[in-house]
């Protein structure tokens, strides 16, 4: 005959516990540098994996008397555009599709227990985490349209993202772009 639990005793676990809601611990700004950093890894890994199937071009000699600009000039000159289109959208399709998955995250946010949802706590749709990894595959676009552009495109991304240390709930302004809280698990 089972045993019925006494006032004294503890009671036995309730395995379909929902847990209670508690207060919301947003991802905050070196953590997510700490998990992009992660990606950066990954995503070079498959970069690297990927130049050994496209073909090669030869390597321009660098400037005799460089300065910033012509720098920059042979700085954009060493990939070709087609390569600089397929990283581009190699780097979209692995937050984009990570993000709005069921993981809710990339490799490394997920290492890190952070997780992107909408602020209704949903999931983002491809075309919201679209939306809010713009300042990660936008910038290596501009630099198609000359380095001008490229360095000014990667000024405000860079801005974009760091708005998260000084946003009370962590939101860059791509995040709130697209309506998205990243939180701790």
């Amino acid at each position: 005959m089972p045993s019925v639990p006494t006032s004294g005793s503890t009671p036995p676990p309730v395995w379909d516990a929902v847990p209670q809601a508690g207060p919301v611990q947003y991802a905050g700004f070196w953590v997510r540098v700490m998990a992009a950093i992660f990606d950066g890894v990954v995503l070079s890994i498959v970069w690297w994996i990927i130049l050994l199937f496209l073909p090669t071009q030869p390597v321009p000699p660098p400037p005799p008397d460089p300065d910033f600009e012509a720098v920059l000039h042979y700085v954009q000159s060493l990939s070709a555009p087609r390569e600089t289109i397929i990283y581009a959208v190699l780097v979209w399709a692995y937050f984009a599709f990570q993000e709005s998955s069921s993981a809710q995250g990339t490799l490394g946010k997920r290492m890190l227990g952070i997780r992107v949802g909408r602020e209704d706590g949903g999931r983002l749709s491809l075309g919201t985490a679209t939306l809010r990894t713009w300042p990660i595959y936008v910038p290596t676009l501009a630099w198609l349209a000359g380095p001008s552009i490229g360095g000014l495109v990667m000024l405000i991304a860079l801005i974009s993202c760091v708005v998260v240390a000084f946003s009370v709930r962590k939101q860059g302004l791509h995040d709130r772009m697209a309506g998205a809280l990243l939180t701790r698990r």
